[in-house]
C-alpha cells in the first residue's frame, strides 16, 4: 500500500474512437482492446448461448427478473468468454473466473489479463488489457430527472460545469460514466468518496487513497451514437484505443460449442 501522502493524477478527456482495421492487427502497439456490442444482433441466439454457459452462470442468468437484463447478461458473458479465449488462445472451457479481495473478477488462467464489462439498453462495452481498467456505458435518457442526485455524486465545481454546459444532460452522463469507469477500474466501488473523484476535462492531482493507491488513471469518454455515451478508465499512461470487432453470432455459437 502507498503512504497517505502519495498522489494520483486523474486525466480525463473526450475522444473519438475509430473502428480497428483487423488487417493491421499485427502492426499495432495497443494494449487495450475495446469492443462495442449492439445487443440486438444477438437476441435471436440467446437460448442457444444460455445452454452453453456453466451451471453457475445459468443460475445467475435465471435470477434476473427482467427478461432484457437476462438476455444482456447471457450475451455479454458469452462474448467476454469468446474474446478472452481468443486472446489467450485457449479453449472456451478454460475461461474460468475468480474474484479478488475487492470482489472484482479476474481470469483464472491469467491474472495479468484484465477485463471489464458494462451494458445499458441496446449497447454493451467490453474492454480487455494488460492493466486494471473499467468501462461504463449509459443511455442518455431524456426523461431522467437527475437534479436531485447531483449533490450526492458530483462536486460543486462539477455541478456548476453541468449547469453551465450547452448540453447539460449529455455532460451529466459523461461525468457519470467517467466516475463509474474509474471506480470499476480501481475496484473501489461507489461509496461516500465517489463525489470527490474529479472528472472534468484535464489533469487533477488527488490523494492516491481516493483511488486505491493507483498513481495514474486516464479516462476517455466517447459517443456510441446520439443516444449512448461511454467511458473507459485505464490505470496506466495513454494507450491507443480502437473499437475491435465483436464476434458475429455464428462465430460465437461455433466457439462456445463444447
Amino acid at each position: 500500500m502507498e503512504n497517505n501522502n502519495s498522489k494520483c493524477n486523474i486525466f480525463s478527456k473526450t475522444s473519438e474512437i475509430f473502428d480497428f482495421n483487423i488487417d493491421e492487427e499485427n502492426n499495432t502497439d495497443s494494449y487495450i482492446k475495446l469492443f462495442k456490442i449492439e445487443l440486438s444482433k444477438y437476441y435471436g441466439i440467446v437460448d442457444i448461448l444460455l445452454k452453453r454457459l456453466t451451471i453457475s452462470e445459468i443460475q445467475r442468468a435465471e435470477r434476473y427478473r427482467d427478461v432484457k437484463d437476462k438476455k444482456r447478461f447471457v450475451i455479454c458473458r458469452s462474448i467476454l468468454k469468446y474474446v478472452l479465449a481468443k486472446e489467450k488462445q485457449i479453449h472456451i472451457s478454460e475461461v474460468q473466473f475468480e474474484k479478488n479481495s475487492n470482489h472484482k473478477p479476474y481470469l483464472k488462467a491469467d491474472k495479468a489479463l484484465f477485463f471489464n464489462v458494462s451494458h445499458a439498453g441496446d449497447f454493451a462495452l467490453i474492454a480487455i488489457g494488460n492493466c486494471e481498467l473499467g468501462v461504463d456505458v449509459e443511455y442518455i435518457n431524456p426523461q431522467f430527472e437527475y437534479e436531485e442526485i447531483l449533490p450526492i455524486v458530483f462536486s460543486a465545481e462539477e455541478i456548476n460545469f453541468i449547469h453551465n454546459s450547452e448540453f447539460q444532460r449529455h455532460t451529466f452522463y459523461k461525468f457519470w460514466t467517467r466516475k463509474e469507469a474509474i471506480v470499476k477500474a480501481t475496484g473501489k466501488g461507489i461509496d461516500d468518496e465517489f463525489l470527490k473523484i474529479p472528472v472534468r476535462d484535464g489533469s487533477h492531482l488527488v490523494s492516491s487513497s481516493l483511488v486505491q493507491d493507483f498513481k495514474n488513471v486516464n479516462v476517455y469518454s466517447f459517443n456510441l451514437n446520439a443516444s449512448y455515451i461511454g467511458s473507459i478508465a485505464i490505470t496506466e499512461q495513454y494507450k491507443i484505443l480502437h473499437f475491435y470487432p465483436p464476434p458475429k453470432p455464428e462465430a460465437l455459437i461455433t466457439l462456445l460449442k463444447v
